[in-house]
């Protein structure tokens, strides 16, 4: 009897001891399973930055625009990175902007082949910039097919944001736009021109314009506006030329046998020059020209084309030696450090740039991470406050259309002979302006 106490005692413990065992190994693997399961609480590993690119033009006939906004981006970078770089919630820490930058080399193609190797070879998080309507909607594609949210600022043409064959969402415009920027031109000839020159009949203008979406949308704004507001303007000449056109002496002469009154030349800096120099010094027209495209608001402008821009008009939403009243100070501001920085004084493309930048970081910073999507969506939804350029209600909004306009005026170019350059006054609009506009003393009318 003892003996079979004994053992059943024995039994007893082993089966017990195996019963724990067998307890402790499920308890572990239910523990495992529990840690393993739980989502970490520690962040992702975080990149070594944010790659943002920059299409612009470093060679060929566009390069003083493209160095303008190259400056522009790497001062901007250079701010934010300074700080630290651009708070990222998902990685709970700042990461560096990392800044590559491809050449458009003033060519569609070389354009197209920038945009790929930036969304391609780069794999970018974010591009800024690039210039030229024709250049960029040849590259959309590309930019489009990486899903890659771009800030576009050197385009004028509505139609990078409504085109319907590709998918706009992925960007956004800085930019007034041609029809805007058009509907300028046509308010500054009949609102400051006409009523001096012309106060008994209406102003005749001729209008050469580059032969691209965007020449097309400007001159679509001129000519819609003028018929939507019934403004006192008749056009005795309109031609085209082709981007990157260096001889415009058939083309107006053309123009001069219209007799105008006007002649507004629309192109980039170098077409610009060429076509007032060539009607004023070769050609000997004797007329008002402009108010000329803002892309052209660049100190190179001011200083190279002489004393034949004497009273001579532009349309613009900043310039070098000009800037609308609520943001002077930052402007000013800007100005000091660009020049501080790089020697020289930024144009228009330039501080298009440096505020594409900050919104990048800012809908990055918004966005809470480095996903695209997020932050295309973020683009479109946020609302800041208005950086350097003057934009209505002083709020950056691009919204559904994907689209942000300035304010535009207009000012009238003076020769100032202790600089040897030409230098702004705005005469438009009668809110703004700091003088009248002047008729050319050696001026011919039409008629």
């Amino acid at each position: 009897m003892m003996n079979n106490s004994r053992a059943l005692t024995k039994a007893t413990a082993i089966i017990i001891a195996v019963i724990v065992i067998i307890a402790a190994v499920g308890a572990g693997v239910y523990f495992a399973y529990f840690y393993s399961a739980a989502p970490s609480t520690q962040p992702p590993t975080a990149p070594a930055g944010i790659k943002i690119g920059l299409l612009t033009h470093l060679t060929g006939s566009v390069s003083p625009t493209g160095q303008d906004m190259l400056r522009a981006f790497q001062l901007a970078v250079e701010e934010i990175n300074e700080q630290g770089g651009v708070y990222v919630k998902e990685f709970n820490k700042k990461l560096p902007f990392i800044p590559i930058i491809e050449d458009q080399q003033s060519d569609q193609q070389k354009t197209i082949d920038a945009a790929n190797r930036l969304v391609n070879q780069h794999k970018v998080d974010i591009i800024v910039g690039g210039f030229g309507s024709a250049f960029i909607y040849a590259a959309q594609p590309i930019i489009a097919q990486s899903q890659t949210p771009y800030i576009i600022t050197g385009v004028s043409t509505p139609r990078v944001v409504t085109r319907t064959d590709i998918d706009t969402s992925w960007f956004v415009l800085y930019q007034a736009v041609g029809p805007e920027h058009g509907a300028s031109i046509a308010l500054i000839l009949a609102e400051a021109v006409k009523p001096v020159v012309a106060p008994n009949r209406n102003l005749k203008v001729a209008v050469i314009y580059q032969d691209s979406p965007f020449g097309q949308d400007f001159f679509l704004g001129i000519n819609q506006t003028t018929i939507n507001r019934n403004l006192p303007l008749t056009f005795v000449y309109v031609g085209k030329f082709k981007v990157g056109t260096t001889d415009f002496h058939a083309l107006l002469s053309q123009a001069a046998a219209a007799k105008p009154d006007v002649i507004v030349p629309i192109g980039f800096i170098a077409e610009t020059i060429n076509a007032i120099q060539q009607g004023v010094n070769d050609l000997g027209l004797k007329k008002i020209w402009g108010p000329v495209c803002t892309c052209v608001d660049d100190v190179t402008y001011y200083k190279n084309l002489g004393k034949a821009g004497d009273y001579s008009l532009m349309q613009t939403y900043y310039g070098p030696y000009s800037s609308h009243p609520s943001v002077r100070e930052k402007v000013q501001n800007f100005v000091k450090k660009f020049k501080e920085r790089w020697g020289v004084l930024p144009g228009s493309q330039g501080i298009s740039v440096y505020d594409a930048v900050y919104i990048a970081a800012k809908a990055i910073e918004l966005a809470g991470t480095l996903d695209k999507t997020k932050i295309r969506d973020t683009l479109r939804s946020m609302t800041i406050d208005q950086l350097t350029i003057a934009v209505p209600n002083g709020k950056i909004h691009f919204g559904e259309k994907g689209q942000q306009t300035f304010e535009i005026y207009g000012v009238q170019l003076r020769w100032n002979e202790t600089l040897k350059e030409l230098r702004p006054v705005i005469i438009w609009p009668s809110n703004m302006k700091e003088a009248n506009f002047q008729v050319p003393p050696d001026f011919q009318p039409g008629e």
